[in-house]
């Protein structure tokens, strides 16, 4: 990805298809040249005043009898705009059609096409926002409950940063002490306490510790929970499935092996998107296409977070049932058993099932509709953890383990304390948690890491 800012980039801001509005966005140094190339304004005037509403017509410089479109033009002046460089908005009617002809046309008069998420790594790069709040930026588009979309905004708010700034500048704080004590050992310059050291290593820890502790939680609400349904045929999954998604999802008939290949959904358990696997039943078969999906029953289940083993507790159990579990415990994966069909006469007790594997029994009548005995313990074992409001929120694989990483190195650091190690030994771990926690907020980090980053954004963000 390029890093000049010297030029002026264009992109769709929008999304494609059908809409009552579409939205083309301009960024860069040319941004109002290139824009005036391409509009005729309705009112008595030539340049657009700053942050003011003009109505114009799109036209192509080619052929500027014909108007395009019909719309709005917002100018944005930099450095209070959203890159900190002149940006405008030409807002008319969406469609895919319409909107590429506009862009085609601002493209033609000087911009060139925005890379993905370049509007956005310009704010950063330009110092609007932080990487963590860049990265925000994303998560907020594609946040799939409300507790994700919150995460997202308290992450752009800038709350995760602010802690994560004031830890580092206290460890930049004792390497500058450090520093004096290492560079003036021959002169009059007093070495730092260690028992003032130690305390404010400890007091860092506690801090990232407790950051860390609701950072399981806010990886699952921003990347969900994958659980995929498995047992022998016809013990009810797809009912199962319908009743948790509490819409017929799933083809359901009494015939063994309706479901032949895997079928997934979403819905959201207390703010984590789970993400719903229903599979073809698990048994030896000789009909090919019913092997494909026993076959794509078991990729599921390897790509599955947890396993669902289903149980028809109507009949006593068979050898498919404990093949099943076999297939569950050989994966290695968290699990939980469904004793299903409890509306009939009972041929399962709680102890039979959990005989099968080391996992958690709940019985349910899903074709009833009733699955909160499921819901009960898949909510147990995602677990809480909740994370301090007052510190933010990490929601990103990449935080966590970065902040990992900077509380290994404040363990070194601590241990050269106690070690009674010379100074140099313990900025050592010090400017390696400095480092790590740059690299949430942006000071540390490479052009490799922004590449990564912004890659994964839509373009127009």
């Amino acid at each position: 990805m390029t890093r000049a800012l010297t030029d002026t980039i264009a992109a769709v801001a929008t999304a494609p298809g059908p809409g009552g509005i579409g939205i083309v966005r301009i960024s860069g140094p040319e941004a109002r040249g290139v824009v005036e190339r391409v509009v005729r304004f309705h009112e008595s005037i030539q340049r657009p005043r700053p942050r003011f509403a003009h109505r114009v017509d799109v036209i192509d410089p080619a052929a500027p009898h014909a108007a395009i479109d019909d719309g709005l033009l917002l100018y944005m002046p930099g450095p209070n705009s959203y890159t900190g460089e002149d940006v405008i908005e030409l807002q008319g009617h969406g469609g895919v059609l319409v909107t590429t002809r506009v862009l085609d046309a601002v493209l033609r008069s000087g911009a060139r096409p925005a890379e993905p998420g370049e509007f956005t790594l310009r704010a950063f790069l330009n110092g609007r926002l932080d990487l963590a709040q860049a990265e925000a930026v994303a998560d907020l588009v594609a946040a799939p409950t409300a507790e994700a979309l919150a995460a997202a905004a308290d992450q752009l708010a800038g709350r995760l940063s602010s802690s994560v700034r004031e830890l580092r500048r206290a460890c930049l704080d004792l390497m500058a002490r450090l520093e004096a004590e290492i560079d003036f050992t021959e002169e009059d310059v007093p070495a730092v306490p260690r028992d003032d050291l130690r305390r404010t290593l400890e007091s860092i820890d506690e801090t990232l510790e407790e950051i860390l502790a609701g950072a399981d939680r806010g990886l699952l609400q921003r990347h969900g929970f994958r659980v995929v349904l498995v047992g022998s045929p016809n013990v009810g999954k797809s009912s199962l499935m319908n009743a948790l998604l509490a819409t017929e999802r799933a083809i359901v008939t009494e015939i063994p092996g309706t479901t032949r290949d895997v079928v997934e959904e979403s819905f959201n358990l207390d703010g984590i998107p789970v993400r719903l696997s229903d599979t073809a039943g698990l048994r030896p078969t000789d009909d090919p296409v019913e092997r494909i999906g026993v076959d794509r029953s078991g990729a599921a289940l390897a790509a599955a977070d947890l396993a669902a083993l289903v149980l028809d507790g109507s009949r006593g159990l068979v050898a498919a049932d404990r093949d099943a579990a076999r297939q569950v415990a050989a994966a290695g994966k968290q699990a939980i058993v469904v004793v299903n069909k409890t509306d009939l006469p009972p041929a399962i007790t709680t102890e039979d099932a959990a005989g099968l594997i080391d996992a958690p029994v709940c019985r349910t009548s899903a074709i009833n509709g009733d699955v909160a005995g499921v819901r009960e313990a898949l909510q147990t074992l995602i677990g809480d953890g909740s994370p301090n409001p007052d510190l933010g929120t990490v929601a990103s694989l990449r935080h966590k383990q970065a902040l990992e990483r900077a509380r290994g190195e404040l363990a070194g650091a601590r241990e050269a304390v106690a070690g009674g190690l010379p100074a140099d030994f313990i900025a050592i771990g010090l400017r390696g948690a400095v480092q790590a926690l740059g690299e949430v907020t942006g000071e540390s980090a490479t052009e490799d890491l922004l590449d990564t980053i912004f890659a994964k954004f839509c373009i127009g963000k």
